[in-house]
């Protein structure tokens, strides 16, 4: 056996070795924070007694995709102090997602340094969202310096850009909870016309008006009012720029590439408004009380945003599978142009008159 790993890594591209070893090394220590705490890894926005780490699992999924391509023009070259930075980035790492959801007293420290700092940490947990991707973005951008180069985090920028959003998402709700960041807090109620609007088309006493939802249910009236982090604004926000670097990667026409960034980020935002439509829909046939109508909106989280990432991946990438496929075969079909040299009389290999022209 070990002669045949031997040989398996001697088979191996350096370049494919070192770009899965910094993968593995990227996700440990979220994989041990899941271990730790697991239930702590939902994918709704985190505040009110409840986290939603499942975000961090998406920044390792961008790291991967963008490692597809990456990995074949990666030129590692680990030296001894590249080597040491890269143990001393990972034990940082582990210590603190290992500390942070295993270690009460350290958590708790946190918090303090959050209120300490004006952050609301008494009636959120966006500040411990925020230092969580804080740590995991630093991570990895200095984990892709230490592995290859600093100019190699373009290369990976769909990964660090997420998780550099999420940061300054979870930030601005830290210091500016609920509704004062009124720029943001304006696309809450845009979302809530909308949904307001879908509900009239479908016939639903589902009724909205600046940033209250009003839900005139079977089993009861329900008057929420939605501030931008509930109604998922950071999400479709960050959504859209990775759709829009996404689609700029892609090996295709400026014009296509445009047609494919509008898509992906209306896609998003129609997404959203339909999310918080479900969420309505549900309080006016089902919810019984108004905690049933939370533990649904909990439960629905944010995972059509990746679902609709990754559909538009496939329909994208299919797309120009098969224009590219049609190109080649075109050039393929197309009949070989005839040598009109004056003089030139095009003859089979070897003859005198292929070798002498215009003689």
């Amino acid at each position: 056996m070990q002669t045949l790993m031997g040989s398996i890594r001697r088979r191996l591209p350096h370049q494919l070795k070192l770009a899965d070893l910094f993968l593995v090394l990227s996700a440990i220590p979220i994989l041990l924070a899941f271990a730790f705490a697991p239930d702590t890894f939902g994918l709704s926005w985190a505040g009110f007694g409840k986290l939603g780490r499942g975000g961090l699992f998406f920044v390792l999924f961008f790291l991967g995709f963008e490692l597809m391509d990456f990995r074949k023009i990666a030129k590692p070259h680990l030296t001894r102090t590249r080597k040491v930075a890269i143990a001393i980035l990972v034990g940082l790492a582990l210590f603190y997602f290992g500390a942070v959801t295993a270690v009460g007293q350290f958590t708790d420290s946190v918090y303090w340094v959050g209120r300490v700092l004006g952050a609301s940490g008494d009636v959120s947990n966006s500040w411990l969202m925020a230092v969580d991707y804080m740590v995991l973005t630093l991570y990895v951008a200095g984990l892709t310096v230490a592995f290859f180069s600093a100019r190699s985090i373009l290369n990976i920028l769909t990964a660090i850009v997420f998780s550099a959003g999420m940061l300054v998402m979870y930030l601005l709700d830290a210091f500016f909870p609920y509704g004062s960041l009124g720029p943001l807090q304006s696309w809450a109620n845009f979302i809530v016309a909308g949904v307001a609007l879908l509900s009239k088309g479908f016939g639903l006493p589902i009724y909205g008006f600046g940033n209250m939802l009003t839900i005139l249910g079977k089993y009861g009236t329900y008057r929420l009012y939605v501030f931008w982090p509930s109604v998922g604004v950071h999400s479709m926000l960050i959504y859209s720029l990775v759709m829009v670097l996404l689609a700029a990667r892609l090996v295709a026409p400026v014009k296509r590439k445009l047609v494919y960034a509008i898509t992906g980020v209306a896609g998003t935002v129609f997404l959203n408004v339909t999310r918080i439509f479900i969420i309505a829909y549900y309080g006016y046939l089902y919810a019984t009380s108004g905690a049933d109508l939370d533990a649904f909106h909990n439960s629905i989280g944010e995972f059509l945003f990746p679902l609709w990432i990754l559909a538009f991946l496939i329909i994208v990438l299919n797309i120009e599978n098969r224009l590219s496929a049609r190109a080649n075969r075109l050039a393929m079909q197309k009949p070989e142009m005839p040598d009109t040299k004056p003089g030139c009389t095009k003859l089979p290999p070897g003859t005198a008159a292929n070798q002498f022209d215009g003689v």
